[in-house]
Order: C-alpha cells, then sequence, then structure tokens
C-alpha cells in the first residue's frame, strides 16, 4: 500500500497536463511562441512542477504575476525565460529581477524610469514588455507613453523591448474585443511608425485564443487551457482536456446515526432514515465550500446566484456539495465545519474509516501548502512529507 499524506493531499496527473499541452500546441499557429502561465501556483497544480513538465515538452517561456513567482521558478532552477505581468515599484525589487535574468512588464513612465535606472547600474542585459491598456482599465501606457518608453529605453544598451501587450476584457463580446485588438493593433503601428519596431506581440490569453484565431499575432498567454479548463463563456470549437487535479482526503470517523439525526452546526441537516455518517478533515478552513464572491455582473447574473442558493435549500441533489468514494458520489450533509465536514453515506454501502475521498475542493482555493503527488500512468510513488513528494516528482518525470 503506498504511503500518502495523513489527512489531505492533491493528485497532480502528469499525462493530463502533457495532453492539454499538446492540444493548446495543435491549434498554436507556427510562428506563434507558447506563453505558459504558471501564476497563481500554476492554479494549485504547482508552479515548480507544472514548469518543469512543461518545459520538459517543450515550453521555453513561462508567465507569472508577480515577482516571488518567479524567484520561485529560479530557485528550482527553471532556466527558460520567466516574465512578469505586473510592474515593479521598488529598487530592490527590480534588482532582485534583473540579478535572476527575470523580463520585467513597463506599464508607466515610472516603471520605465526604474528599469532605466537599475538596469544601467548594474550594467545587466535585460529583457522589457510594454503593456498597453485598451480597455481593461488595470495598468498600462496609452499611445504618447508608449512612444516615450520607448525613447528612453532604447537609449539603454542593456535593454531590449522584446515585446508588447495587453489584456482583453471580456471575450464573450467580439464588438468590444475587435475594437480592442483595433486600438492594440494601432498602437504598434504608431510606435513603428514612430521608428519602434517590437518583435513580439501578444494580445490572446485562454478565452481569446479559443475564439478569435486571428489575433493569435506571434505569442499566446495560456494557463486556463494548461489546467485543463474552458474559460467562462460559451466556446464551438473546444479542446478536448483532462483535468489534472484530484483534492484527496480520508474517512477519519465513521458512525451509524438514526432517522431524525441532526447534523452539524445549527443543526441545519436531519437525516430522513438510518445512515452511515462520516467524517473527513476538510473543512472551509481548507477551501471546501468557498466561492469566489464578485458582484453580479448583471441582473442575469444575480438571478442565477439567487435561483441555485434556491435550489441548495431545497436539496435539490443537482445543487448540494458531493465527495466521491470508490466512484460513488455522497451527500455533504451539514454546514461544512471549519476544517471538517460530513458525509451522508447508504446503511448498505461498504465503507471503512481510512478510505480515500475526492472532496471538491475548488484548486485555487486550496491552501498552498498541502502536499501534491504528481502521477504518471495513473501510477504514484511512495510520498509521506513535502521533501519527498519533489524527489518523487523527479523521479518519475526526468
Amino acid at each position: 500500500m503506498r504511503k500518502i499524506p495523513a489527512d489531505r493531499w492533491l493528485e497532480i496527473d502528469i499525462d493530463a497536463i502533457i495532453h492539454n499541452l499538446e492540444q493548446i500546441k495543435s491549434r498554436l499557429p507556427e510562428q506563434a511562441r507558447l506563453i505558459a502561465v504558471v501564476k497563481a501556483d500554476a492554479y494549485g497544480h504547482g508552479a515548480v512542477a507544472t514548469a518543469r513538465i512543461l518545459y520538459q515538452n517543450g515550453v521555453d517561456f513561462f508567465g507569472v504575476s508577480f515577482l516571488d513567482e518567479a524567484l520561485a521558478l529560479r530557485r528550482a532552477r527553471i532556466r527558460a525565460s520567466i516574465m512578469l505581468f505586473t510592474p515593479l515599484v521598488h529598487e530592490y525589487q527590480v534588482t532582485k529581477a534583473l540579478e535572476n535574468h527575470i523580463t520585467v512588464t513597463v506599464t508607466s513612465l515610472y516603471d520605465c524610469r526604474l528599469v532605466d535606472l537599475i538596469s544601467r547600474r548594474m550594467n545587466v542585459k535585460t529583457n522589457v514588455h510594454l503593456k498597453v491598456d485598451t480597455g481593461l482599465g488595470r495598468f498600462g501606457l496609452n499611445i504618447d507613453e508608449a512612444i516615450e518608453v520607448c525613447r528612453i529605453l532604447q537609449s539603454n544598451s542593456c535593454i531590449y523591448i522584446e515585446g508588447i501587450y495587453t489584456h482583453m476584457a471580456e471575450a464573450a463580446s467580439k464588438t468590444y474585443t475587435q475594437k480592442q485588438f483595433a486600438r492594440f493593433l494601432h498602437i504598434i503601428n504608431e510606435l513603428e511608425g514612430a521608428g519602434f519596431r517590437i518583435p513580439m506581440c501578444h494580445c490572446a490569453n485562454s478565452a481569446i485564443f479559443l475564439k478569435y484565431p486571428e489575433m493569435h499575432l506571434n505569442a499566446v498567454r495560456i494557463g486556463t487551457l494548461i489546467s485543463g479548463e474552458l474559460p467562462a463563456g460559451k466556446f464551438v470549437n473546444k479542446l478536448d482536456l483532462i483535468d489534472p487535479y484530484k483534492y484527496k482526503s480520508r474517512i477519519i470517523s465513521l458512525r451509524t446515526l438514526g432517522k431524525g439525526s441532526f447534523l452539524g452546526y445549527n443543526r441545519t441537516a436531519r437525516l430522513h432514515k438510518q445512515a452511515q455518517v462520516a467524517v473527513i478533515p476538510v473543512g472551509y478552513n481548507h477551501g471546501l465550500a468557498l466561492q469566489v464572491a464578485n458582484r453580479p455582473a448583471s441582473w442575469l447574473d444575480f438571478l442565477k446566484v439567487l435561483i441555485k442558493s434556491i435550489l441548495a435549500y431545497l436539496n435539490l441533489s443537482r445543487f448540494i456539495l458531493k465527495v466521491k468514494i470508490n466512484g460513488c458520489e455522497y451527500p455533504i450533509r451539514g454546514k461544512v465545519f471549519m476544517q471538517m465536514a460530513l458525509v451522508e453515506i447508504p446503511l448498505q454501502v461498504q465503507m471503512k474509516i481510512g478510505d480515500e475521498v475526492e472532496v471538491p475542493v475548488r484548486k485555487t482555493l486550496a491552501i498552498r501548502n498541502i502536499d501534491r503527488i504528481y502521477t504518471k500512468n495513473r501510477k504514484a510513488p511512495k510520498i509521506d512529507n513535502r521533501k519527498r513528494n519533489i524527489y518523487a516528482y523527479r523521479r518519475i518525470v526526468k
């Protein structure tokens, strides 16, 4: 029997990640470079391990949001190009990025002057991408600022302006997306007219990659698709994706309770018949039953949220949380505790303490310090802590 962490762990399917990568490559034009986005710990799959898997399968450019993410990849000896999507605002950050040969994003004149100053001081070759805002409203240069930035950076022999990019706001709106794309092309043309030709141009994330092939240009930024999920929205030409992620736990208690027994705080659930009640050591502290709580974008979105809540309150099977044990689904009953949850299992089902449970914890909400097991050909090594987990990954993949 293989050793596994005591209470909670993730199983990540290496073959699924490689499969998803091949699906993306099948749609990628020959001239387009793939920037694999491994931000947010590679969407919960583990940034270092995911980057190694992708690198060993031909990916040579990675994108992350923040400097600490990029430095973690460098400490793991990832030698590919690594690009930051967010601006650096302190001298020590820029210094650290340049020391580690991180490609930086310039989003304002402030960023520009800081990168210019530090690169001259350090005399370090630095790749830079310009971020222009075409309608997302987050950050980015306008056309006048972009021209000024190019003038400043072109005078610095240490700096190579490798790329320019923008971020689309809403793939579902063809009209707005096309407006953003037109603005982006206009900025590129204006820069070329001013004597600045930037070799790498990219605006396509996963959603744009699927819906607008004409916007691939010569680079695309893909993260969601690698993680085995389709972006929000409707897509005609879907990829055949496999989710590499499973959140696992185990039953730590199993009792038989009679009809009418209350379950959980505030007695929010009650058994309608005698059943087994299993305890799993996963609660909202670990990400179970948590949801992203952005404000509804429209009345329709609001109604969808409201209707789902009502249907869940009415205990309709499709709208309640379920775990999977031995290939079958069973409902979570009562309020989810901070670190535990209760599962109702029919009396006749054979179950025992220690059985593995697949738990519906969203990959981006799972706690970061959880153990991960990287499986290949549906086989996993013996693992009992984080240190061995990294070693086991190397044994499998190399």
